[in-house]
């Protein structure tokens, strides 16, 4: 998925995590093709064979049961959006049932966010393209969108002007912490060997000390100057 910084279709590189699956499986003789596509259907195309990988996503139980999960690459940190004129003010789950929030097809919160959204506890309006919760936020119609801390500063820098980006933050508490993985296809030969191949290549940039430069980069991206190119 089209998930800047971590996966950017607009830069050359293709941005921070394509770079890396590239460097790996380059290195390992193999050329690697990136195609775009909405998160749901990239895993109907990885059940189908279609794709040898699908990525970044976060390694879930419900995904586990149709692919097999890479190493982690790096760590995610999904927080809530909110406008700074209107700071949220939450600390459970449960106080986020008198709020609306804006969420996107296909994303994987966490266990508790997701059984709350699955319960339908939650007032949520839920867009299938990536920049319809961050507009609703702009323009009052919800309170809040859950995002990836990274990517949601990405698309603010993308999306809006300046003054646009300056009445948008995220609220400091942590909804949820995930790592991202490349997801392979399960229970064939060819996609357990790509996916050993890939995990020792990954082994070998921990070791070096590059996976940890790369997540200390991401954490660093400064929140106000919107996101630092990576």
């Amino acid at each position: 998925g089209d998930w800047a910084p971590y996966v950017d279709q607009q830069r050359e590189d293709g941005g921070a995590l394509a770079r890396l699956i590239r460097e790996i499986f380059n290195a390992a003789g193999y050329q690697v093709e990136f195609v775009y596509h909405p998160w749901e259907r990239n895993l109907l195309m990885l059940q189908q064979g279609s794709l040898d990988a699908v990525m970044p996503y976060s390694c879930s139980a419900q995904r586990q049961h149709i692919s097999a999960c890479s190493d982690p690459l790096v760590q995610g940190e999904f927080v809530l959006f909110q406008r700074r004129e209107q700071p949220l003010d939450w600390a459970t789950v449960e106080d986020l049932k008198a709020m609306r929030i804006a969420t996107t097809l296909g994303y994987f919160y966490g266990p508790q966010l997701d059984a709350a959204l699955q319960a339908g506890e939650l007032r949520v309006q839920q867009g299938g393209k990536e920049g319809t919760g961050l507009r609703l936020l702009s323009l009052g119609r919800v309170d809040a969108f859950v995002q990836d801390r990274a990517v949601g500063y990405a698309m603010l820098r993308r999306m809006f002007s300046p003054a646009e980006r300056a009445a948008i933050s995220h609220h400091p508490r942590i909804l949820n912490r995930e790592s991202l993985h490349l997801l392979f296809r399960k229970n064939e030969a060819q996609a357990d060997q790509l996916r050993a191949l890939f995990n020792d290549g990954l082994r070998q940039l921990t070791e070096k000390g590059e996976l940890q430069r790369l997540q200390e980069h991401l954490n660093s991206l400064d929140p106000a100057a919107g996101q630092r190119a990576l």
